[in-house]
């Protein structure tokens, strides 16, 4: 059984504004909901594809790019396993990036020489 939520709902539930609702509504990210009184009333699924949503923004893919992913039905999907393999190599590159980033920070807590231009603790740099 589904729930009809209010926008209202659907926003505080997803941590978003009502405005980006009607965006992504606008923009096809969201099929139109259906309306009781004149106010939308969106099923619960909807959850679920903001989620999706969400998730696809925080690992980088654009408005324009997510909406290929959810609408792509050519067989196969080539156009979005394109988009998920570039993607897929940006994030294995950001967390390269992270790891280094990390390893850095580690070294610099460890040291405890006056200054990391002058190290001479014995802690090395991560290369």
């Amino acid at each position: 059984m589904t729930t009809a939520l209010t926008i209202g709902d659907v926003a505080r539930r997803a941590d978003i504004a009502p405005t980006t609702l009607r965006y992504y509504e606008k923009i096809g990210l969201l099929s139109a909901p259906s309306r009781a009184g004149g106010q939308r009333r969106y099923d619960d699924a909807v959850l679920t594809r903001l989620e999706v949503i969400g998730l696809c923004k925080a690992a980088g893919f654009a408005l324009d790019e997510i909406a290929v992913l959810l609408h792509d039905d050519a067989p196969g999907r080539p156009t979005s396993r394109a988009l998920a393999e570039a993607k897929l190599a940006d994030i294995d590159a950001q967390m390269a990036t992270l790891a280094r980033a990390r390893g850095i920070i580690e070294w610099a807590l460890k040291c405890t020489c006056p200054s990391i231009d002058t190290c001479t603790c014995g802690i090395h740099c991560p290369q």
